[in-house]
């Protein structure tokens, strides 16, 4: 809910061009030697554009009505379920960064330079079987012996570990990639020939394609479900019921934060958890008082300061079953054709909730001038809010750009360390900003 500066824009768009160039590095080239240049390339892009966006959002939007050429939309509806879709496509390029550095090892560095060959060979002693259980699969690891052929001495054993989907026994024939001339006395040991394929042609195996292509179609279907959130105000319009909904003629008097309980929907069943939210504080020309509640991301300081005193139409639609401390969807529609989304308190009928004008009934879904953008301006960096996930997010990004560059190339130990802060740094930031945020609330 902002008017989007250019800068801010262009930044984000390359931004996530480098974490797709990326993804595509790694699907055309899962094996490669380390430092793989090519992906800190595509991450020196991100990153460049993550600066340049932290630059411009430094600089709050203007909120002058004149500004028409910028187009703003409202998506409180789809803000949790857009950082829930923006976690889920970098959890792809990070998976296959896994696949790639736990494939990528000193043993198959020096078979490739002796010359591979792939060969189909028996388990002559299996030493030890451990078995695997998780909730959807069961595998197991077993320490074998096997005689791999050799161009000086015919066959010679060697012992290796494998996985399979069932315990192996003595006489199984598994496949194995080793040196061609049996300089190098190792081999990669797996049951399926495309696995061990794709470590010599770079590229991801079919069991691993199908994985990624069912982790894709998640992903998009959760996204189609996201972007059908209603973000405009042909939604609101729509759920404007004539004869029941309710308008009010407001002015705008202050900020402040509290807690209420949103319904989801005309059709939803509510649930009894509270929202911390900030607010506007609304002033009717009879003395009476209302509240808007905004959105979590929305600071109604500099919000409140740009819009004092300024009057428009309050809209919504009471329920006739309202409880006291929900809330209805409600939209705030400026003189001067601005608006914002957010939500009113229902409540009982208006002799017990006293100070809460009931409004006039609605005799059509918007009024004249229809609202053309939304309000601004909107601090897109807080400091006091967003610095701590910031610097989570940082040391995530830090940790990719270690691994890319081959730390964890035979040091396993500082491969999980980067992996876990990879993995879990963009999670506790969004933790550290949300308790941050709910702290700044809890003082207005």
């Amino acid at each position: 809910m902002r008017e989007r500066d250019r800068a801010a824009a262009s930044a984000s768009a390359v931004a996530w061009a480098g974490v797709a160039a990326f993804l595509v590095c790694l699907l055309v080239r899962k094996v490669a030697p380390f430092p793989r240049w090519d992906l800190l390339v595509c991450l020196a892009v991100s990153g460049g554009a993550a600066m340049a966006w932290w630059r411009a959002a430094q600089r709050p939007a203007g909120a002058s009505p004149e500004r028409r050429g910028e187009l703003a939309r409202w998506w409180p509806g789809r803000r949790d379920g857009m950082v829930s879709l923006a976690l889920m496509i970098l959890a792809t390029p990070l998976l296959l960064l896994m696949i790639s550095v736990a494939a990528t090892t000193p043993e198959l560095a020096a078979i490739v330079r002796s010359g591979p060959v792939l060969s189909r060979v028996t388990v002559q002693e299996i030493h030890s079987t451990s078995r695997n259980q998780s909730r959807n699969f069961t595998e197991y690891t077993s320490s074998v012996s096997v005689a791999l052929p050799d161009g000086r001495r015919g066959t010679h054993l060697t012992t290796e570990s494998v996985t399979t989907s069932h315990p192996l026994k003595k006489g199984d024939r598994v496949w194995a990639l080793h040196s061609s001339s049996g300089a190098v006395p190792g081999a990669v040991l797996d049951p399926s020939w495309d696995e061990l394929h794709s470590l010599l042609g770079g590229h991801v195996s079919k069991y691993e394609a199908a994985l990624l292509t069912l982790w894709g179609c998640f992903t998009a279907g959760f996204a189609a479900l996201v972007l059908r959130e209603g973000t405009s105000l042909r939604h609101f319009n729509a759920d404007l019921v004539v004869g029941r909904s309710h308008m009010l003629r407001v002015r705008i008097a202050g900020r402040g934060a509290g807690f209420h309980f949103p319904y989801p929907g005309r059709t939803g069943k509510p649930t009894r958890r509270r929202q911390l939210a900030p607010a506007l504080r609304l002033i009717s020309p009879d003395g009476g008082g209302r509240v808007l509640f905004l959105d979590r991301c929305l600071d109604p300081v500099p919000l409140a300061k740009a819009l004092h005193g300024l009057q428009g139409w309050l809209y919504w639609t009471p329920r006739p079953d309202a409880q006291l401390g929900w809330t209805e969807p409600a939209l705030l529609v400026l003189d001067d054709g601005r608006y914002l989304l957010g939500a009113t308190p229902d409540g009982p009928p208006p002799d017990v909730n006293a100070g809460a004008p009931p409004g006039e009934p609605v005799t059509q879904p918007l009024p004249s001038p229809k609202p053309a953008r939304a309000v601004g301006p909107y601090v897109l960096w807080q400091p006091h809010i967003h610095k701590p996930g910031v610097i989570a997010f940082g040391i995530a990004f830090l940790s990719v750009c270690l691994i890319a560059a081959g730390i964890g190339y035979g040091n396993t130990a500082a491969l999980g360390i980067c992996l876990a802060a990879a993995g879990f740094g963009p999670v506790i930031g969004l933790l550290l900003i949300g308790r941050q945020r709910t702290r700044y609330l809890r003082s207005l």
